[in-house]
């Protein structure tokens, strides 16, 4: 299915689910075909009472896709539906014609969708989630574990469902639809860090909506915590949910557990406990990606700093404040997070091997040593005066000899290719080659200025 068509289609599901929520015949007619297909009832009354929202799927994740196609058939099934022959259908003809499948599926997801059955059927008590060894912290407020099995095949079950309205900014696509605001890079990383152990077994966040259809009991006794009945919202941890269920994808046996608060909120509260959580100290983007050993970019430019006999090693720093400072002995000239990306994104493959990390920062440092060597004045003796005149010794352009040091890496005589080639370079702030990339004076460099500084680089030699 492509995305366009998903818009499609639920832009013209929303009004009618609008329109018919109410209507008993239509509502049963629905929930009838999710019972026919093993699936949960309460998925169907969920999405037309609309606590969740069609804008929340996922049609790349197949149980989204499934979930979209059943409602989608089983709504234009209701519409079409005639009591007697000579009765009209409960919709209108323009609106069955509308939300036909065939519109919006290819061929060959309605063929293996059209007779799906969830493979084992739903029993009443399947319905009920049971946390156990939960501890009761406050009124409506619990908290434990959960396995990172249980975790994914609740998800797998369409358990929780995302509210818009006490979660994180959604993005608003071009056709005016609020959806989740998922970062797929980051939900690989958190897969990854599952499957090797090195993710931590932060909290996850579940509010049982309090709104008169819930029911929950606690036992004293064994701490088990029985969700009944209830609008089970993810309130922090959709990134997680994510990761965990594609690391157990591929690791069925993967034993890990995440910490687990449960509350029983109404929208309102839940909000508030959000806006709480948010309220909470948090460290800059800048040091957070500092501190993630998870980049081999971060790696590299620690064993970079390693390197004793180095002049440059000293001049890395954490952030924008630390730079310039030209009265000390050690001020700044990199910045730890410019030079970690570019050697990521400049050296990509020689990475993967973890042996070649130490060689290739002794490399850097001796390329970037050179170069200072070969401009003293510009970069030891007169920093400043240097900076109101030419780029050269720009926090941004250490970038661009990254680059470069890739291109000399275990090529003979690097030393005489480099000497040779910043000759040729005209640093000046007047040449305006540096204008048109956006090499700024102040601010980080876009992607787009990066690839146009590695290109000029790499493009020398």
């Amino acid at each position: 299915m492509l995305k366009e068509k998903s818009v499609e289609l639920i832009q013209e599901l929303n009004p009618l689910i609008k329109k018919y929520s109410s209507n008993d015949k239509v509502r049963k007619i629905i929930v009838d075909e999710f019972d026919k297909r093993n699936m949960k009832g309460s998925l169907a009354i969920s999405i037309l009472n609309e606590k969740r929202e069609l804008s929340t799927f996922d049609i790349d994740e197949s149980k989204d896709l499934i979930l979209l196609f059943i409602f989608n058939k089983s709504m234009h099934n209701a519409l079409a539906y005639k009591e007697a022959e000579d009765k009209e259908p409960l919709g209108e003809i323009e609106e069955v014609l509308k939300i036909d499948p065939i519109n919006y599926f290819t061929e060959i997801e309605i063929e293996n969708l059209n007779d799906y059955k969830f493979e084992k059927k739903v029993d009443k008590k399947d319905e009920i989630i049971v946390f156990p060894k939960m501890n009761k912290i406050a009124h409506g407020f619990w908290s434990g574990y959960m396995s990172g099995k249980y975790f994914a095949e609740l998800d797998a079950g369409n358990e929780f469902i995302y509210n818009f309205k006490t979660q994180r900014d959604p993005i608003i696509d071009v056709s005016g639809i609020k959806r989740i605001h998922l970062n797929k890079t980051n939900a690989k990383e958190i897969r990854d860090g599952v499957l090797s152990g090195d993710q931590f077994p932060t909290t996850i966040v579940v509010n049982v909506l309090r709104d008169g259809e819930d029911e929950i009991h606690y036992d004293e006794k064994t701490g088990d915590l029985s969700i009944i009945s209830g609008t089970k919202n993810l309130v922090d941890g959709m990134h997680r949910k994510v990761g965990n269920s594609l690391a157990l994808a591929i690791n069925p046996d993967l034993e890990f557990n995440w910490l687990l608060v449960v509350t029983n909120y109404s929208e309102i509260r839940a909000q508030k406990y959000m806006v709480e959580i948010n309220k909470q100290q948090k460290m800059k983007q800048e040091h957070i990606k500092n501190m993630d050993t998870a980049s081999l970019g971060n790696v590299v430019v620690d064993a970079i700093k390693d390197v004793d006999t180095s002049e440059f090693a000293d001049q890395i720093k954490d952030n924008d404040k630390e730079i310039g400072h030209f009265e000390l002995e050690h001020f700044g000239m990199a910045k730890k997070s410019t030079l970690a990306i570019a050697i990521e994104e400049c050296y990509g493959d020689r990475l993967v091997n973890k042996l070649k990390i130490r060689p290739i920062a002794k490399h850097i440092a001796n390329v970037m040593d050179y170069i200072i060597g070969l401009n003293v004045e510009a970069f030891m003796e007169h920093p400043e005066a240097t900076q109101r005149v030419s780029y050269i010794n720009h926090k941004n352009m250490f970038a661009g000899y990254v680059a470069l040091s890739e291109r000399l890496y275990e090529v003979k005589k690097w030393e005489d290719i480099l000497e040779e080639i910043l000759d040729k370079i005209d640093f000046s702030i007047e040449n305006p080659f540096w204008d048109d990339i956006k090499l700024s004076k102040d601010s980080d460099m876009k992607k787009s200025t990066r690839t146009n500084l590695y290109k000029f680089f790499q493009k020398l030699i």
